[in-house]
């Protein structure tokens, strides 16, 4: 065993008298016990890796247990270490109450990845100590919650808030810079603010010096992720945005992006980024030598944020990266907020779109089965409107908001029997007008696009009539859309039945050429006798 090595990496983890070192060999099944006094450090005892693990097993209270298994786990480590930590560190408790605090990191002893662990014992906090030390952390998050929305407030852009948002910003630097707890609790208070972990920032450069100078400029503030190439930070930024880039785990704030790189260049990285539009909500800075007027051109095209020409002040990155953070953040929490109010106003939506549902139930089952038996007859008459039977299916799923924007119109106007003004009757005639904007929002995230298109096109033009008499728009013959012309024949006719008129057929047929399109009617006529099978 190379006891240098280890003597190094002990004195790395900044050891006192009182801690417990162990040593990990999983390929031999052995740990190692070693103590560390007065700064001299001496093997204590060996034993059985695996005996000593079962009996954890046992003493470890199991809410802990997991965590504590992970923190021993050679590729839970590795993974770590690929993200920019040396080190894991773990909190748990025994049967026997004692609270441990646990720091393990690799290390290589000759050629065999071992796992050093220094264990610490914890005194448990009195009840006064505890209790001051909730007041504290809630003053401090209260603090830290006030500021985020004052800075978010004063960010917006009001240039007559201009001296206000320099002194808010000045008072806040000073904060946070002064107080780096109040730092932490604020990082969380954003990400409570945005539904986010924790704030992390990418570095991109397959150059390792470089990567680890920024780190240690932004380590403490932000979690740090790292990749050597632009493959690895794509494989990042895929397998945490599962959820969606805005609420994965980690909230990426920022990206440090080197242009030339192997495997895959910073070029492919932002073309990746503008794909996802990631550019709009994360600052980009550039970080590359490379500065070539062409190059400058190509970049900016991608709405980056800045370019850092290596090598480069620390402190003047710091500080306009911090800068280009805060910036984005009231912007990305403004548009949270817009986002929130249209969830809002989409779950009022649904609710009115339920209650249309209800009330039209009956109807819109009979106007569904009328379509599907005309849209098949006129599919076989006529093969030139390209119907078919998938077509089909959307346009009967499609119909069922036919008449949703009916509920525009005033209950004082639908409660008139004559006497309607102008102005009532405008308000009638635009209902489907509002119809089309209810489908448009309802539907507004949907990637079906024929399903919304039908939608719309019945709600809006089912009215127009083929010689152009109808309302909203006044459109005539073919200008009218195909889906439109069938579901208006329907729903005269289920109009009618459902009022008691027995020559509802005749009534269609008489308005051949002026209301209906004469080929719409020819087919109807074919099929009319399924139609009075409709219950």
């Amino acid at each position: 065993m190379n006891d240098e090595i280890i003597k190094k990496s002990i004195i790395k983890l900044a050891l006192d008298d009182s801690s417990k070192i162990l040593l990990f060999d999983v390929f031999n099944d052995e740990i190692t016990d070693f103590s560390w006094e007065n700064g001299k450090f001496d093997v204590r005892g060996k034993k059985n890796l695996t005996s000593y693990l079962d009996e954890m097993k046992t003493n470890i209270e199991e809410q802990y247990l997991k965590e504590y298994m992970n923190s021993i786990s050679i590729p839970k480590l590795q993974e770590a270490k690929k993200d920019g930590q040396d080190k894991i560190h773990v909190t748990y408790k025994t049967f026997n109450n004692k609270i441990y605090a646990n720091t393990c990191m690799l290390v290589d002893v000759n050629g065999n990845n071992c796992i050093l662990v220094l264990s610490q014992e914890k005194q448990e906090k009195s009840d006064k100590q505890e209790e001051s030390s909730i007041k504290f952390n809630s003053l401090i998050d209260a603090i830290s919650d006030a500021i985020i929305k004052i800075q978010n407030v004063f960010n917006l852009g009001n240039k007559q808030l201009s001296s206000v948002e320099d002194y808010i910003n000045a008072i806040f630097e000073a904060l946070i810079s002064n107080y780096p707890e109040l730092r932490k609790s604020l990082n969380k208070a954003t990400a409570n603010v945005t539904s986010r972990e924790e704030d992390t920032i990418l570095i991109v450069d397959d150059d390792m010096v470089t990567r680890n100078m920024i780190k240690r400029v932004f380590d403490g503030d932000y979690k740090i992720v790292m990749a050597g190439n632009g493959k690895e930070a794509i494989e990042y930024l895929d397998a945490n945005s599962n959820k969606g880039f805005s609420s994965s785990s980690d909230h990426v704030v920022g990206i440090f992006l080197d242009l030339t790189m192997p495997v895959l260049d910073g070029f492919a990285v932002l073309e990746y980024l503008s794909k996802k539009n990631y550019l709009t909500r994360v600052p980009v800075v550039i970080i590359s030598g490379d500065y070539e007027k062409e190059t400058r051109a190509k970049v900016y095209n991608y709405n980056i944020a800045d370019m850092l020409e290596k090598p480069f002040d620390f402190e003047v990155v710091k500080h306009r990266v911090s800068n280009f953070i805060n910036l984005y953040k009231s912007s990305n929490s403004l548009s949270n907020l817009v986002n929130n109010q249209n969830e809002e106003l989409k779950d009022l939506l649904n609710s009115f779109i339920e209650a249309y549902r209800y009330d039209y139930k009956d109807n819109i089952i009979r106007v569904q089965n009328y379509i599907r038996l005309l849209s098949k007859k006129v599919m076989q008459d006529y093969p030139e409107y390209g119907l078919n039977e998938s077509k089909i299916d959307k346009m009967v799923e499609a119909s069922t908001y036919y008449d949703v924007g009916f509920y525009s119109v005033p209950r004082t106007i639908l409660s008139k029997n004559d006497n309607f003004t102008q102005d009532d009757i405008n308000k009638i005639k635009n209902y489907p007008l509002f119809g089309e904007k209810m489908i448009n929002y309802l539907f507004s995230l949907t990637n079906d696009s024929l399903y919304k298109d039908y939608s719309v096109n019945i709600a809006k033009y089912y009215h127009e009539n083929y010689d152009g008499s109808g309302y909203p728009t006044g459109i005539s013959k073919d200008e009218i859309p195909l889906e439109a012309q069938i579901a208006s024949v329907c729903i005269m006719y289920n109009n009618l039945r459902r009022k008691g008129n027995e020559k509802a057929h005749d009534v269609i047929v008489s308005k051949s050429g002026l209301m209906f399109n004469p080929k719409i009617v020819a087919s109807f006529n074919n099929v009319v006798s399924d139609f009075e099978k409709v219950a």
